[in-house]
């Protein structure tokens, strides 16, 4: 097994971070990032579809693909501040550490307030652009408006999440992020469907809950991260009290890249909601199913991301270039032998998966057709995450988002726009096809990023 790991590795297994290690890191991402983004979407989805109204059950799913842009705009400055951070604290440069965290949390507010004042103001011009039937306009409105609150605290909790995965603490954010989680499932079910003597509010409780999630997740963390003796060293002045613009303007600056393309990437899954909305409310609704298993299914691929990201950003400021490649291929290795199984799982039992968010059988048959080719072709999309991750944790982002831009802008779009308005009798074909162009799109990206990737020069990039 060593001789096997070791040609694939290319070095020696021992170089950089042990594969212990990397399980270490990993796992409590894994379950962090199932908590975090995954769960909240799957659980609200179950119990709004709990209420039978198709109409709810869209306007949630599309409310929840533009809100999903929010969560990828939301990761951009922790990202960046990841690249930072890791290298300060890989040099044991503690205090920069902790003065970064205060750029981070103000750069965070700032940008999470914004998108609350514009989702707010805007919400009716969302839904009318996204196409949607007038049911699902009337209560999706004030739904958005009130859910894009709880995405302002998002975007605050996050940033304090990734200063503990800079300095190589995941296992508090996996707990908090369990903690939080375990709030929305609760408050969800009571307020959604007016359980344990709470009046039902239906799709609008399922927004309270995420403010009550997130709201607690930052209360815990800023007390963890304050209160720990072992912290101390990283403050020496409290951090709220760093608002150093010229940092903050760095910070903004190396984020960029990644805002946008995780945006880019994140508004390509709302181009894909707009273009499947002409094919019908059963689409609509399947649409979300899809959308919310395959979410589940790269799980993994989320969690070496997260994981790749630190790793590259903290062996680059110890200067071990072969750690990193070593470090890249472990991640790929890993993620193919998680992600490909659940794959294949949804494929050969979508009819199981798909009828826990259908129970009055309304759109199963359809979903049923669609779900097992779109999770096969959604195998070429984990590895452009992970060369991705590589290069944010060398501070280049400004490659990933050139090509994702490139990708989407000048290929799946123009196709799905094509596609969706090709006379096509058969609706289900005609939805794989349009779903499938985002894979093909990701699958371009991959080859894209290895071909840069062949020449090292991305390892000495200074940030």
């Amino acid at each position: 097994m060593k001789a096997v790991l070791a040609r694939w590795l290319g070095f020696a297994p021992s170089t950089g971070d042990s594969t212990r290690d990397i399980l270490r890191y990993w796992f409590p991402e894994l379950v962090s990032n199932a908590i975090l983004i995954v769960l909240p979407g799957l659980i609200g989805s179950w119990v709004t579809s709990q209420l039978g109204s198709v109409a709810m059950y869209g306007a949630l799913g599309m409310s929840n693909s533009f809100l999903f842009m929010l969560t990828k705009m939301s990761e951009a400055i922790p990202v960046a501040a990841i690249a930072i951070i890791g290298r300060h604290n890989g040099a044991q440069e503690y205090e920069k550490c902790g003065e970064e965290l205060g750029n981070t949390f103000w750069t965070t507010f700032i940008i999470g307030l914004f998108q609350f004042l514009l989702i707010f103001s805007g919400a009716a011009l969302i839904f009318s652009w996204l196409g949607v039937p007038d049911d699902m306009i009337r209560v999706g409105v004030p739904f958005l408006q009130q859910k894009s609150f709880g995405y302002l605290l998002l975007f605050t909790s996050i940033g304090f999440i990734g200063f503990l995965r800079a300095i190589k603490n995941t296992k508090v954010p996996m707990i908090v992020t369990l903690v939080g989680i375990g709030l929305f499932t609760l408050f969800d079910y009571a307020l959604v469907l007016g359980k344990f003597g709470f009046s039902g509010c239906g799709l609008y409780g399922d927004a309270l809950a995420t403010t009550i999630q997130y709201g607690a997740m930052n209360i815990m963390l800023l007390a963890y991260i304050l209160l720990n003796p072992d912290y101390k060293k990283y403050f020496k002045r409290m951090f709220f009290s760093v608002f150093n613009v010229k940092q903050m303007l760095h910070l903004l600056h190396l984020s960029t890249p990644i805002l946008i393309d995780k945006c880019t990437l994140a508004f390509a899954a709302v181009w894909l909601s707009k273009m499947i909305t002409v094919l019908g409310p059963k689409a609509i609704a399947t649409f979300v199913v899809v959308r919310d298993l395959e979410k589940f299914a790269m799980l993994p691929t989320m969690a070496s991301a997260t994981v790749l990201t630190f790793l590259v950003s903290n062996r680059l400021g110890a200067r071990d270039f072969n750690g990193v490649t070593v470090s890249i291929r472990k991640m790929m290795l890993l993620t193919s032998l998680t992600v490909m199984p659940l794959l294949l799982l949804l494929s050969f039992k979508a009819h199981f998966f798909v009828q826990f968010f259908d129970p009055k059988n309304q759109f199963v048959d359809f979903t049923i057709l669609v779900l097992p080719v779109i999770s096969l072709l959604a195998i070429f999309d984990f590895t452009q995450i992970i060369f991705a991750a590589a290069l944010r944790g060398a501070g280049d982002g400004g490659t990933v988002m050139i090509y994702r831009a490139i990708a989407v802008f000048l290929f799946m779009i123009p196709v799905t726009y094509w596609l969706s308005h090709l006379p096509m009798e058969n609706i289900a074909l005609k939805f794989i096809m349009i779903y499938g162009s985002f894979y093909v799109t990701t699958g371009l990206m991959s080859i894209s990023y290895w071909f840069y990737m062949r020449s090292d020069k991305w390892k000495h990039r200074d940030v």
